[in-house]
């Protein structure tokens, strides 16, 4: 029943050209891996939000790749995101 919700939330975040997926940060880089697998790298340019709860917050490649746990892992690492890339 979980994943019927995930993708309830997600539609309309495509319906809007956002593209959607898991943020990653790695090797000093931020990326979105979409459902289909595919890794897209973001840059500056690229507006990047991340959903905590039923809520979104803008989040740039440098906090992305700053923002850290107490453990020193990448907080935003893992978290649903929605990208609208930069033009």
């Amino acid at each position: 029943m979980i994943f019927l919700s995930e993708h309830t939330k997600e539609t309309p975040d495509i319906r809007t050209d956002y593209l959607t997926g898991s943020l990653f940060v790695e090797n000093g880089t931020v990326g979105i891996q979409c459902s289909n697998g595919e890794e897209i790298y973001l840059g500056e340019r690229d507006h990047i939000e991340v959903r905590n709860g039923d809520e979104y917050h803008p989040v740039t490649t440098r906090e992305a790749l700053k923002a850290k746990t107490v453990e020193g892992l990448a907080l935003y690492a893992g978290l649903y995101a929605r990208v609208m890339l930069g033009r």
